[in-house]
């Protein structure tokens, strides 16, 4: 596995549109289980355009999703992961990004209890198996 995906603190996660146009969105991103996960809401577009098309490409990139000039692109096929799946990459994101994930998931995951909601915020992940 790509050390540089390890110990990137923002990933730059590409999937795609029907018509084959790429959408790129940054994402907290953990090593997990020989590929890279991350949390998403269930209802996000990123879950359809991979359950519609699991090609998936990942690249090092800022917080705004900036992406350097000549970052390593590391191509793949992402897959949604069931509720299990999720809780286990959750509590691994929870893990990496503990300080900011307190000051920013936390509160939101209360506001969406307080609201009636039964689930966290970000209650679904995706998981990319990077090709060979």
């Amino acid at each position: 596995m790509p050390n540089e995906l390890d110990k990137a603190r923002y990933v730059s996660f590409t999937s795609y549109k029907h018509n084959g146009d790429p959408v790129s969105l940054p994402v907290w991103v953990v090593p997990f289980e020989g590929g890279y996960a991350f949390t998403t809401d269930p209802d996000a577009f990123k879950v359809k355009r991979v359950r519609n098309n699991p090609k998936a490409t990942l690249r090092v990139c800022s917080v705004r999703g900036n992406v350097a000039p000549g970052a390593t692109e590391f191509t793949g096929t992402a897959e949604f992961v069931d509720e299990a799946t999720a809780d286990r990459v959750n509590k691994a994101i929870c893990r990496k990004y503990w300080i900011a994930y307190r000051v920013l998931i936390t509160p939101s995951n209360l506001w969406s209890r307080l609201r009636g909601g039964s689930r966290a915020a970000g209650h679904a992940a995706i998981k990319v198996t990077l090709d060979s």
